[in-house]
Order: C-alpha cells, then sequence, then structure tokens
C-alpha cells in the first residue's frame, strides 16, 4: 500500500513582506501630508505677515479669512495628536503658525477684562454704518427682485436714537453697470431728521445735533502713487463718490470741538469694471486707491489737534495689515465691545468677519460699543458707539 502525498489548501492569501509593510508606508505618509500642511500654513503666515498691505499682488491672499488664522492651527494640532512619528516638529511648526498668525485671528480679548466707565448725562451716542445702497435694496419680492421700502428704512434708522449718523453708501447704484447714482429723494433725510445739521460728500452723509463747525472732504488724489486722468470717470453723475472716501466734520460738543471721520474705503478686489471700464481685476488699481485712502486720512489725522472718533466700514479685515497703518494717536475702540469675537459683515446671510472699525484719541473716553443687528436692511451690521470728551471746564484751555 504506497501512501499517498496528502495536500492542504486555504482560503487565506499569501502574505508578502510588503503586504506587512503597507501600514507603515501609509502612515509615513498621513505623516509627511500632515507636516507639509503645516509647514506651508506657516509659510504663508509669515508671508503674510510679510507682504499683506505692502505690494499689490498680494491683494487676493488678504481676503484669507480672520477665523483661519486660529482655525487652521487647532485642526492641525488635533490631527498631529494621533501621529506618533514627528509629531514633535509638527508641533512646532503649528505653534509657531498660530503665534504669528494670532494678531490677524480677530480674537478681542480685551473684552474679558476691560470695563467701560459709566457715561455721563452728557456723553455722545454714535451711529455708524454702511447702509448698502441707502432705500434702493431695502428687501426682496417674490420673485428675488428688489423691493424698496423707504419708511422701513428711515424707521430703523431713528430707531437709534443717535445725536451723530456716520452714513456710508449714500447712493443708489445702476442695476446695469453698477455705477453711482444720486439718491431719488435727498430732502427726504431733512425731512426725517429736523433740527439735524446735513454734511454730504459723494456717498458719505453726517448727521449730526451739534453744530458743524467745519466740513470736510477728504480727497485721495494727492496720495496716489501714479497719476490717473480718468478719477472720477468722465460723465460721472457722482464725480465725488471716486475721489473722496473719507467725510470730516468738526462739531462743537460740549463747549469744545469733536472731529469725526465718516470713512468708507476701498475693498480690495472688485470683480466689477473698475475705473469707469478698466480691467475687472485690476490689483494694481485697488492697491493704489486703498494706501491713498490710508494716506489721505492719515495726513489730515496729523494737522488735527482735537479730539478724534474715526467710524465706518474700512473694507479691512482684522487679517490685513492696512488696518495697522492707522496713526498712532487713534486707539482701537474694540475693548469696549462686549464680544470676543465681533463681527460686522454678514455675506450671504451668514456673519463672517468684521471689517467696520471705531477709532479714537485717548481723549475720547468709550462707554458703550456694540454691533446693532441690521435687520435685513444691509448686509454690515451697524455700529453703536456712546462717547465722551472732558469739557471745557475740565480743561485748562480750549481750542
Amino acid at each position: 500500500m504506497t501512501a499517498g502525498r496528502s495536500t492542504v489548501t486555504t482560503d487565506e492569501p499569501v502574505r508578502t513582506a510588503g503586504d506587512a509593510d503597507r501600514p507603515a508606508r501609509r502612515r509615513r505618509r498621513r505623516t509627511r501630508l500632515v507636516l507639509g500642511a503645516a509647514a506651508s500654513w506657516l509659510v504663508f503666515v509669515a508671508a503674510h505677515r510679510v507682504l499683506s498691505g505692502r505690494v499689490w499682488w498680494w491683494n487676493l491672499p488678504d481676503l484669507a479669512p480672520p477665523p483661519a488664522f486660529l482655525a487652521v492651527p487647532v485642526l492641525l494640532l488635533a490631527v498631529l495628536v494621533l501621529l506618533r512619528p514627528a509629531r514633535r516638529v509638527g508641533v512646532v511648526l503649528v505653534v509657531a503658525a498660530l503665534v504669528l498668525g494670532w494678531p490677524c485671528a480677530g480674537v478681542n480679548f480685551a473684552t474679558l477684562w476691560h470695563r467701560p466707565a459709566p457715561a455721563p448725562p452728557d456723553a455722545v451716542t454714535v451711529f455708524s454704518w454702511n447702509t448698502w445702497y441707502w432705500d434702493q435694496l431695502v428687501r426682496t419680492g417674490p420673485g428675488g427682485e428688489p423691493v424698496r421700502d423707504p419708511d422701513r428704512f428711515y424707521r430703523y434708522l431713528r430707531a437709534q436714537a443717535a445725536d451723530v449718523y456716520l452714513l456710508q453708501e449714500y447712493l443708489y447704484v445702476d442695476r446695469q453697470d453698477f455705477s453711482p447714482l444720486p439718491v431719488t429723494d435727498p430732502d427726504r433725510l431733512r425731512r426725517e431728521f429736523p433740527g439735524f445739521h446735513v454734511a454730504v460728500s459723494g456717498e458719505l452723509v453726517t448727521l449730526s445735533r451739534f453744530p458743524i463747525v467745519l466740513e470736510r472732504p477728504v480727497d485721495l488724489r494727492p496720495w496716489l502713487d501714479r497719476q490717473w486722468p480718468d478719477l472720477p470717470p468722465a460723465g460721472s453723475s457722482m464725480p465725488d463718490y471716486h475721489t473722496v472716501k473719507t467725510l470730516r466734520t468738526d462739531l462743537r460738543v460740549a463747549g469744545r470741538v469733536l472731529s469725526f471721520y465718516n470713512a468708507h474705503l476701498h475693498v480690495p478686489i472688485t470683480g466689477l469694471p473698475s475705473r469707469g471700464g478698466g480691467t475687472a481685476w485690476d490689483g494694481l488699481a485697488r492697491y493704489d486707491l486703498r494706501a491713498a485712502d490710508y494716506r489721505a486720512l492719515a495726513a489730515d489725522l496729523a494737522d488735527n489737534p482735537h479730539p478724534v472718533l474715526l467710524a465706518g466700514d474700512l473694507n479691512t479685515s482684522p487679517a490685513m495689515r492696512l488696518i495697522r497703518a492707522l496713526p498712532d494717536r487713534l486707539v482701537d475702540a474694540s475693548r469696549a465691545i462686549d464680544s470676543l469675537y465681533p463681527v460686522s459683515w454678514a455675506g450671504h446671510g451668514l456673519p463672517l468677519w468684521r471689517i467696520d472699525w471705531v477709532f479714537t484719541t485717548t481723549d475720547v473716553t468709550v462707554h458703550r460699543y456694540r454691533m446693532v443687528p441690521q435687520g435685513g436692511l444691509s448686509d454690515h451690521r451697524g455700529q453703536l458707539v456712546v462717547v465722551s470728551i472732558p469739557s471745557c471746564r475740565e480743561r485748562t484751555s480750549c481750542r
């Protein structure tokens, strides 16, 4: 009897050395990916801190959302917890990016310890707001078309009960080419606010219960890096809209002069035709305009001896270096806001970040500062601030 050779079969696949190394390769790939992301983000943040507001070709990266400077490092740190190899290197990269980018994140830590002083009886209430084409686009109809509702618009303004209103976009817009148009009933503003003094330049209007002793549109053209023969564009129905982005009004308050700067600075980038028919994405032009906005403002402030309040839509997020180009004598009033993350601009109905600001000189006391819901009237929240200045009786001299 011959013993046959038995054969054992199995369904298990034959494992090779390459199969055993596959999980290790996947781990290495994940590690390289995360470390690469951490290093790339650190390089971006460093470049942003150096280039923002200094070169025109950084205009597009300058639009980086402020929360990203906090959210991206936190997300990367969460992923690094799961990685053993090179974890220390990754943490160092991420922490460096977090520290470097922290000033750009828009977090208002000062609100945790700052307690504004109570407002005195003669405090001044100021309301600043980008109206979003005045009362032209108040609400949307059933077919998506804009429907005017001026009564609702003016009710909202009066409800703020302010002593001084700093309002932007006092204009309508041509729905075909988005060129600015004057409002159709300019007298209504005076009818709605009897007894108020009114100053208007281009799209900027300032209303005041206090007498206006000086009204000065701040022209940006002397501060441009190059000559623009088409500024303002020929045939524009609102030439000052193109050349004046800050309106200064000096008001007589408590026996002293308090200067108010009502500002709506140029946007960094626009997809619309610019300069009366120029290229749609003229990054150099937008950079030139924004730099001139800040230079013109700084030059006027340098020659102004009075207490100052600057408010408006600066089209500048906390992540943009240009916000730090304002003169040192101006102090950000944000610490008086009762919010860790102040938001003034809402795109597509979502609260995003802050591009509207209030700054004062140190001789102006900010007692209250809050963002006011816009009630669907604009894509910007209003800014309501209560301030005071020492009266002449409290000072040895007054100008």
